[in-house]
């Protein structure tokens, strides 16, 4: 988002075409179908997609555990997870947002499936269909959740960081890093300009996300943005249990039948192109 407003990609040589998605998921299948090359995506349909053997992982947009919530509408009088039970949830379903919801925070709160009803709404329109009362709360992401927040619609429940890495991976289609390494490097040399605005200009980081989404024809404030900025935590490499976690959510995916092996994690977190182009 800020490489691609501020031109960076265009000042390391790097010839990019950016196109815009509503889900990980979404990404995901546009990257198996070849129509786009690398992409941010969750963990679960990224580990999907390494198991049909199409992407790997060379960098993390973000790791966004304290950008997803679940919010319940302030005036139902929820005030924990435990509490809705019986009640109405609008999640994105195939998003990690989602998957972490279910198999995790709903779990470590008393709550199994059948216990409360999922409503399969997209991100984008979860403060919408709570304020209109047709679900009672939902799990979902910035800015939204912060929408929520700022408009006194919503009450935040809990974060999803004690629970999930919730990464937002930088993946690549295989074989673009295997025939158009040089390119892949190019990329990350411009997709890394951005990061360093993210790190040390967070004011300059949150004009430039409050005009993209006021373009995009949503009525945000600058305090919804600069929030969603700040929960971020955009460290580009792979934390050293990056690993470990991807292992575990691939055993669930594996016990649900998503997916048929469990992926070499070793083989598919590729590090050698992040550490070429940090080194410029």
């Amino acid at each position: 988002m800020v490489a691609e407003a501020e031109k960076l990609y265009e000042k390391v040589g790097a010839n990019v075409r950016v196109h815009r998605f509503n889900s990980g998921q979404a990404v995901r299948d546009a990257m198996i179908a070849k129509s786009i090359d690398i992409g941010a995506v969750g963990s679960t349909p990224f580990i999907i997609g390494v198991a049909k053997g199409e992407l790997l992982g060379i960098g993390v947009v973000a790791y966004t555990g304290r950008m997803c919530m679940v919010v319940a509408r302030k005036d139902s009088g929820i005030r924990s997870v435990a509490e809705l039970k019986g009640k109405r949830v609008a999640s994105q379903l195939g998003s990690q947002t989602d998957h972490a919801f279910q198999n995790k925070i709903a779990p470590k709160f008393g709550l199994k499936k059948g216990d409360y009803t999922v409503a399969n709404i997209k991100f984008e329109n979860h403060v919408a269909a709570m304020s209109a009362g047709s679900v009672d709360a939902f799990a979902g992401v910035d800015p939204f959740t912060a929408i929520a927040e700022d408009e006194g619609l919503g009450v935040v429940l809990v974060d999803y960081s004690p629970f999930d890495l919730l990464p937002s991976i930088l993946a690549v289609n295989r074989r673009v890093l295997e025939q158009r390494h040089d390119a892949v490097i190019a990329f990350l040399k411009g997709w890394l300009a951005g990061v360093k605005i993210i790190q040390a200009e967070p004011q300059r980081a949150t004009a430039i996300a409050l005009k993209i989404y006021k373009d995009q024809g949503y009525n945000v404030s600058e305090a919804v943005i600069r929030k969603a900025v700040e929960r971020a935590d955009v460290t580009p490499s792979f934390v050293p249990e990056m690993k470990a976690y991807l292992t575990e959510q691939s055993q669930i995916l594996l016990q649900q039948g998503q997916i048929k092996a469990m992926p070499d994690w070793d083989q598919a977190l590729v590090r050698e192109p992040l550490q070429t182009a940090m080194r410029g």
